[in-house]
C-alpha cells in the first residue's frame, strides 16, 4: 500500500464502509457487548439516537440508566420531553440519578413537543435529552438532528418499530424488544458497518454489574468537572424557591398532593380547659 493511502485511511475523518466510523465525544452505555457495537464505543453525544419498540415498559429506560447515572453524578441535567407516563422519582434516585437533576417537560401538543425537544438541545445545557413524539417527519427530524449537533448531550428520540421499513436521517437507530426476560438490541443503522447479530443484553440487572466493574460516568463533563461520586437520597419535598432551587416537574407535585390523605381539620377540635 502507498504510503500516502495508508496516512489517508489512518486519518480519523475517514471510515472504511466495513468498520465502525470513529466517533470522538461518546458516553459509555454501561454494557461491554454495546459499547463494542456502537461507534466510538458508547452513546454519541451531539446527534441524535432513534429506539424503536413496539412496547413499552420492556427495559428501554433501564438500558439508558447507566448512562444517565453517570451524566447526572457529573452535575448534568437529564430533560425528559413528553413521556408517556409519569415519570417515577424514587426509581430514579434508586439507580443513582438524584431525581433534582431530571427535568419533566409536559406539553400536551406534538408541536409544542418538538419545539421543547429543539431548544433544549440546541440550548446544549441538558447531559441527555429523551424526546416521545406523537407524529414523526423528515423535515422535524432534520431540524432536531441539527439541533442535537448544535451541542454535546445525548439525544433519544422514540418511536414503534413501523418506523424501522422508513427512511431516516437519524445516523443512530436501534430496535427493542422483549427476549425472555432480557432485551433484544439490534443496532440496524449506524455509521460504519452493520452488525452482524442483535444483542441480548440483561437491562434489569446492571445495577449490580456496575458496582462490581469499573464507574460508567465520564471522566469529566462538558464543563470540564469531575464527576461526582455520592449516594442519592430521595427528598420528598419538592425544593421550589431559593437561589440554588432545583424545580420539579408540575406533574410529579401534583401526582404527590393527589396521594396525600387530608387529616381532620385540627380548627374543629374542641379544646378541652
Amino acid at each position: 500500500m502507498k504510503p500516502a493511502v495508508a496516512e489517508l485511511l489512518h486519518n480519523p475523518l475517514v471510515w472504511r464502509g466495513d468498520g465502525k466510523a470513529r466517533l470522538d465525544k461518546t458516553v459509555p452505555s454501561g454494557y461491554a457487548e454495546l459499547d463494542q457495537a456502537l461507534p466510538g464505543g458508547g452513546w454519541p453525544q451531539g446527534t441524535l439516537t432513534e429506539l424503536l419498540r413496539d412496547e413499552e415498559g420492556i427495559g428501554e429506560l433501564r438500558l439508558l440508566l447507566p448512562a444517565l447515572e453517570g451524566l447526572a453524578q457529573a452535575g448534568e441535567w437529564i430533560v425528559l420531553v413528553a413521556p408517556p407516563h409519569l415519570p417515577c422519582a424514587p426509581a430514579f434516585a434508586a439507580a443513582g440519578v438524584d431525581p433534582a437533576r431530571v427535568i419533566v417537560v409536559d406539553a400536551a401538543e406534538d408541536k409544542h413537543r418538538w419545539w421543547a425537544a429543539e431548544q433544549a438541545l440546541r440550548g446544549n445545557c441538558a447531559g441527555a435529552v429523551l424526546f416521545w413524539p406523537v407524529a414523526l417527519g423528515e423535515q422535524r427530524l432534520r431540524r432536531l438532528q441539527v439541533a442535537a449537533q448544535e451541542g454535546e448531550a445525548l439525544a433519544f428520540l422514540f418511536a414503534t418499530t413501523a418506523r424501522v421499513v422508513q427512511p431516516s436521517p437519524v445516523p443512530l437507530r436501534i430496535r427493542l424488544s422483549p427476549a425472555g426476560g432480557r432485551l433484544c438490541v439490534d443496532v440496524f443503522k449506524r455509521r460504519g458497518g452493520i452488525m452482524g447479530a442483535p444483542l441480548l443484553l440483561d437491562v434489569m440487572t446492571w445495577r449490580r454489574t456496575a458496582t462490581d466493574a469499573q464507574p460508567c460516568a465520564p471522566a469529566k463533563n462538558k464543563h470540564g468537572l469531575s464527576p461526582l461520586r455520592r449516594p442519592v437520597s430521595f427528598n420528598r419535598r419538592y425544593p421550589i424557591g431559593g437561589r440554588e432551587a432545583r424545580i420539579w416537574n408540575r406533574a410529579l407535585a401534583r401526582a404527590d398532593e393527589v396521594r396525600r390523605v387530608p387529616g381532620p381539620d385540627p380548627r374543629g377540635r374542641s379544646r378541652t380547659l
